[in-house]
């Protein structure tokens, strides 16, 4: 399956980061700018709900149902302790998720920018649809301590979760703009207008 690319008149941006990055924060200012964000976590969440093609195929690949919360901590368990998993996962959902992504854009086509906040961005190969890249980077160590704080996990839990993806450090080599998030909301808040403004974009 894969979905027609939509025209449009957008200039089309992808965010991307890694847990407890700040990407979230990121993507919040940008609509308080007005600037539609269509975000592929939210998407994935409907998809659960109301996509039974999609769940077809996760039921005959793994072998249960993924309903309740307990079903989606059994499926997480399990892609974040074999990356082989994890692929076939992401090889199942993405092509609904690009698909349910086409159809929002269609709907926003003449808005000047749209961003496509996706977490696996890289991982899926989307930077090839955007035309830019931007990557939310903070330091391991920040990484773990936000991690621990914001989801009351042991050192070991937070350190197993962020090592279970893409490094951000090579996910920032590949960016078109990396923005910085060791200090303040302010601070990161500045690059991301200052990027705006050097794409030509003022509110």
């Amino acid at each position: 399956m894969s979905a027609p690319i939509v025209k449009t008149k957008s200039m089309i941006i992808g965010l991307t980061g890694g847990i407890a990055s700040g990407k979230s924060t990121a993507a919040d200012f940008l609509r308080s700018l007005d600037i539609p964000v269509i975000d592929s976590d939210q998407i994935v969440s409907k998809l659960w709900t109301e996509n039974m093609d999609m769940n077809r195929q996760v039921v005959s690949h793994f072998g249960f149902t993924v309903k309740t919360k307990e079903d989606r901590r059994k499926l997480a368990k399990i892609i974040f302790d074999n990356p082989l998993e994890r692929e076939a996962l992401n090889h199942i959902v993405h092509p609904f998720v690009f698909e349910e992504i086409e159809k929002i854009k269609q709907t926003l086509k003449n808005e000047p920018i749209l961003i496509i906040d996706m977490p696996l961005l890289y991982e899926v190969g989307y930077q090839t649809k955007v035309d830019y890249v931007l990557v939310v980077h903070v330091d391991q160590k920040t990484q773990i301590d936000r991690l621990i704080l914001r989801d009351h996990l042991s050192y070991d839990e937070a350190f197993m979760r962020v090592q279970s993806q893409s490094s951000l450090d090579e996910k920032a080599k590949k960016a078109d703009v990396v923005l910085g998030n060791q200090g303040t909301k302010d601070a990161l808040y500045a690059q991301i207008l200052q990027f705006l403004r050097g794409i030509g974009y003022e509110k």
